[in-house]
């Protein structure tokens, strides 16, 4: 006996079913997808994203059907949150002795390193920004000071050399940075290099430094 075959009317309303069946998560809505627009454009005038990657967002924002998808294009804008203390420190010096600015420390709007016949290293890898912007003056007469700067970080170099100069290891490489580091200042017979690592065997002199601070 053949089997009974569903009816046209039934097949018409399980492909409609199929069709109808919602993306997984929460839909997203029209005011949903503006909201993640807002935040893209934000990005955009702060300097976080290019315009060609708002283009490319907007697109997949606009496209978006869920939630979820809207919350992954702007996973990486959301607003940083900044330390909310007091500056450790507001310039360091060495007059023919070498100064180290390095570990935990938290760096305000602008901070000044001077080193007179001596060195300097101003580490910001470990250091906690109170806002979005730090300036870095740094005046280098007969010495080499370094400032070493994390990954995520936008660096800007304007400083002046007299017989010296600036210079730095890397160009920023377009990514999204969460802060903005401006160096300035004057190298007279001297070098100020902005760095993302510090040679081995300057890390070793600092380590042996540092035992020897804590031993005294």
């Amino acid at each position: 006996m053949d089997s009974p075959q569903p009816s046209e009317e039934s097949r018409d309303d399980s492909s409609k079913s199929k069709s109808l069946s919602p993306r997984p998560g929460l839909r997203a809505s029209d005011a949903d997808r503006e909201r993640a627009a807002a935040v893209l454009q934000e990005a955009t005038a702060d300097g976080r994203i290019s315009p060609d990657e708002l283009e490319q967002r907007l697109e997949v924002v606009y496209s978006a059907g869920s939630r979820s998808e809207l919350d992954a294009v702007v996973e990486d804008l959301q607003p940083v949150q900044w330390a909310r203390r007091t500056p450790s420190v507001g310039k360091d010096t060495g007059v023919l002795s070498d100064f180290v600015r390095k570990g935990r420390w938290t760096v305000g709007d602008s901070y000044r390193g001077t080193a007179v016949v001596g060195s300097g290293v101003i580490d910001l890898r470990e250091a906690e920004f109170t806002g979005p912007e730090t300036t870095i003056h740094v005046s280098s007469w007969i010495g080499t000071v370094y400032i070493v700067v994390p990954d995520d970080v936008e660096v800007h170099v304007e400083g002046t050399g007299v017989l010296g100069g600036f210079k730095q290891d890397r160009v920023n490489t377009g990514y999204s940075a969460r802060h903005r580091v401006h160096v300035t200042g004057l190298a007279v017979c001297g070098t100020v290099s902005v760095v993302h690592q510090l040679t081995p065997a300057l890390e070793r002199r600092l380590l042996k430094r540092r035992r020897k601070g804590i031993a005294d």
